[in-house]
């Protein structure tokens, strides 16, 4: 196809719930074929894990004690009314009493060390010692004890062979140790996307200093670099695409051989300057263009020689929010992720506003925190160019698409940034 001003495809106006199922849907198609890799646990924080990953031990390895104390054969104290217990000896972390234990005795125990084992009887409970009088070489019971106390048991955290975190998890800095407490030093995990980013428009400049004063700095594309960095891809900046119908569409194509996932910014509306939508038509295929959302309506998705492709609104706050609503999920699903935490909180609004009857509308908004409860306050400038709209608050409130009016106190989705990037 040439280039053509009167270019117009026929698209439907959707709603935000259909768009995000024709992207659940699409998602399969690009995730058959994952490609994993193996990697030492030192690099493994925010990759997603390609196989379940199985415990080599149990955890405990042995029944060891919880606090440094005294340990004690709970039937002498029962049964046979012992309170002064004779010190025969300590157990320490790696160092365990390996002597023989008779009625009436302990031994001193100090936290994580092993608990004896003995024909003869058995260290079964284990006393605190703010809970104990100890003196020259005795130890006596000041209070009552329940059997079994302060003693980890042999396996109760993780068994062997048992699932300790599982195949589509993202592993957090938090994990780490419990991998390596099982003996993984190196884990299976799927390899990273490759994302290229293209920023269109011929108004922009991608230098530090503007060639005229008609043209605008770039904000989107470090904006979006760093997200997808954030959420563990690997992002290649490939430029500013002019717009000319040729030169998008030989970029377009190139792209696909080299990444994973395809992005631009700009050049998805209806003038006649912007030609991506009409590259798009031609090179691969729309799944849908233009979504019933305030910001972020032209946003467009599909793919070219079946390479997924989100052309998104050239507006800054208009970028970003698509990015959080519709790309990050689709992201972190092409990476691998199946186990995602709840992404919203549902609070009391703390204004009133009045919208379009079948449109979501996104604004930008914080938590008020008072004594006794939680509401919604919403940035004075609603603008999707108002970049300030997203450093000076917490997170996106939704709309829904079925109400026109919202009143204080009616009970919004409120996603905050940090949560979505979880």
């Amino acid at each position: 196809m040439k280039n053509n001003d009167c270019f117009k495809p026929s698209f439907k106006l959707i709603s935000v719930a259909d768009a995000k199922k024709k992207l659940a849907r699409t998602i399969k198609n690009f995730t058959k074929k994952k490609k994993v890799e193996v990697i030492s646990i030192e690099e493994s924080e925010n990759r997603i894990l390609a196989e379940d990953l199985l415990s080599n031990f149990n955890i405990p390895p042995f029944d060891n004690s919880a606090v440094d104390g005294f340990g004690i054969n709970f039937e002498d104290f029962l049964k046979k009314k012992i309170k002064v217990f004779k010190i025969v000896g300590s157990a320490k972390p790696g160092q365990p009493f390996k002597k023989k234990i008779s009625s009436g005795e302990a031994i001193q125990i100090y936290t994580g060390a092993m608990i004896p084992s003995s024909k003869s009887l058995v260290i079964d409970t284990v006393l605190m010692n703010e809970d104990c009088n100890y003196k020259n070489g005795f130890v006596e019971i000041s209070q009552n004890i329940i059997k079994g106390s302060n003693i980890r048991i042999f396996g109760e955290d993780i068994k062997k062979k048992s699932i300790i975190l599982k195949k589509g998890r993202k592993i957090r800095s938090v994990d780490l140790g419990l991998i390596a407490s099982v003996g993984k030093i190196k884990v299976k995990v799927f390899k990273k996307v490759k994302v290229g980013i293209f920023s269109t428009g011929d108004e922009l400049s991608g230098s530090k200093t503007k060639k005229n004063s008609i043209q605008i700095f770039d904000s989107n594309k470090i904006t979006l670099l760093a997200l997808f960095k954030r959420i563990g891809c690997e992002v290649f900046d490939l430029g500013i695409v002019k717009d000319d119908y040729n030169e998008s569409k030989k970029k377009l194509l190139n792209a696909t051989l080299k990444y994973d996932l395809i992005i631009t910014t700009g050049g998805i509306s209806s003038s006649k300057t912007d030609k991506i939508i009409e590259v798009i038509s031609e090179i691969g295929s729309l799944k849908f263009w233009r979504i019933a959302v305030k910001p972020g309506r032209p946003i467009a998705f599909g793919n070219i020689n079946n390479v997924p492709f989100f052309g998104l609104p050239g507006n800054p706050v208009a970028v970003i929010i698509t990015f959080f609503m519709f790309v990050l999920d689709f992201t972190f699903r092409l990476n691998g992720r199946i186990q995602f935490p709840v992404s919203y909180n549902k609070i009391p609004s703390g204004f009133d506003f009045k919208k379009k009857k079948g449109r979501t509308e996104w604004i930008r908004g914080s938590i008020k925190r008072t004594k006794n409860n939680l509401e919604l306050i919403k940035f004075n400038k609603q603008g999707s160019g108002i970049l300030s709209s997203i450093s000076n608050t917490e997170g996106i409130i939704e709309l829904d698409d079925k109400f026109q009016l919202i009143k204080k106190g009616d009970i919004l989705k409120f996603y905050r940034y940090e949560d979505l990037l979880n």
